[in-house]
């Protein structure tokens, strides 16, 4: 959609300026959409396509709306909603109290969007970006059976489940590349700073040098000649891949496919995806959206390509009349285990309740995980560490030693 700068006179004689994304193609309805909020536009400018892309980079790259912010927000509406507060005035008290310039703008383009009649629902499906399907679903059903407080507040705790889920998962695999980076600075600073100033000091001193101490020699001397090109290479591909990664499918496949049999971190990535699948099985078919429909929201949230294409075979399965556990089973979406409790509550119409265990089960698996992981790594990258500046150390003292002998 594009994008339109504005400078808005409020009501309050303020001016307000900001940007916006609307669905339309000129000028003259994005002003009668911005003054429907109160006050009178001084000035708009529809966005050409390289500033619109700038503009959302800035926007939707740095400041987007985080899952804690969502789920406040969803709790205050729970709240006031079950005080018996009006959709209206809960959501004119909980933006008194927003920071987010991202959130609050979208809360009131979806007070508008309520004023011009439409309902809760309709106005957070406006906001694809902010809101994810199942949170939108969740709220169409409460405001059909009446039940929009509880919704709001089963989408509160779903989007804090996530939250555990994904954050879980990030500081598993952040934890190591954040030691591997201090370890790679560490050495940088010895061998670009320290081992050349030694290695004059041996020159000017006519000390004979041995193998070892050649050995850290010429990585310094590397070091000094090389590793700028070298970061600037290990970046540039780094960035490339990510490239690649989003603009081609195949290598999309392919890298989710090694990430599946990374020992240690297949674990901690399956985890992930399973208390995901099991929450949003739990939740959707919980609050009475169809099985088939279930599995399409699931399948279109999940970014890892293996598992989106086993629950599109699922997703199959089930249209040809086969029960969901055997389903799950035959296209290995699942462990055996979430396989046999989602069986369980087929045959005793408790599925909700079992999915909603096994979620609960998995994200306490992961958080374990996480906590085992850096625990393990720790002590095994103190014990790297201490090998790899133990031989720094001794390849320099070794000619030392030999002057002293010579004395």
């Amino acid at each position: 959609m594009p994008i339109f700068r504005f400078k808005l006179l409020t009501s309050a004689g303020k001016v307000d300026r900001g940007v916006v994304e609307l669905p339309f193609t000129d000028n003259s309805p994005a002003i009668r959409y911005l003054e429907r909020q109160g006050g009178v536009v001084i000035d708009i400018k529809r966005f050409g396509p390289f500033m619109s892309w700038l503009t959302k980079l800035a926007t939707q790259g740095f400041s987007r709306v985080k899952r804690p912010e969502l789920a406040e927000f969803f709790n205050n509406m729970a709240m006031l909603l079950g005080a018996g507060v009006p959709v209206m005035s809960a959501m004119d008290e909980i933006m008194q109290e927003i920071k987010n310039p991202m959130l609050l703008m979208t809360l009131k383009f979806m007070r508008t969007d309520i004023e011009g009649g439409q309902t809760f629902g309709e106005a957070l499906s406006r906001h694809p970006k902010v809101f994810n399907p199942l949170v939108q679903y969740m709220c169409r059903i409460g405001e059909e059976t009446g039940m929009l407080d509880q919704m709001a507040k089963k989408s509160a705790e779903h989007l804090e489940n996530i939250e555990e889920i994904i954050g879980g998962t990030k500081r598993a695999l952040i934890y190591p590349a954040f030691i591997f980076a201090v370890v790679v600075g560490a050495c940088f600073f010895w061998f670009y700073f320290v081992v050349p100033k030694i290695t004059k000091l041996f020159v000017d001193m006519g000390v004979a040098i041995p193998t070892a101490t050649k050995i850290i020699i010429w990585i310094s001397n590397w070091f000094q000649l090389y590793f700028g090109w070298t970061l600037i290479g290990v970046i540039g591909t780094i960035f490339f891949m990510g490239y690649v990664r989003r603009n081609s499918t195949r290598v999309r496949y392919i890298m989710d496919v090694i990430l599946l049999r990374v020992p240690i971190f297949s674990t901690i990535i399956e985890t992930s995806i399973i208390a995901r699948i099991t929450e949003y099985l739990g939740i959707l078919i919980g609050a009475g959206v169809g099985v088939v429909r279930t599995l399409e929201i699931i399948t279109d949230s999940m970014s890892n390509l293996v598992y989106k294409g086993r629950l599109i075979l699922v997703q199959d399965s089930v249209k040809n009349g086969n029960p969901l556990s055997d389903s799950l089973k035959s296209a290995e979406a699942l462990h055996p285990f979430a396989v046999r409790m989602v069986s369980v509550g087929e045959q005793t119409g408790r599925i909700e309740e079992q999915t909603e265990y096994v979620a609960k089960l998995y994200r306490d698996k992961l958080s374990a995980l996480v906590e085992v992981l850096g625990k393990t790594l720790e002590p095994a990258m103190l014990v790297f560490m201490g090998v790899v500046f133990g031989a720094i150390f001794a390849g320099l003292m070794l000619p030392i030693y030999d002057m002293i002998g010579k004395l």
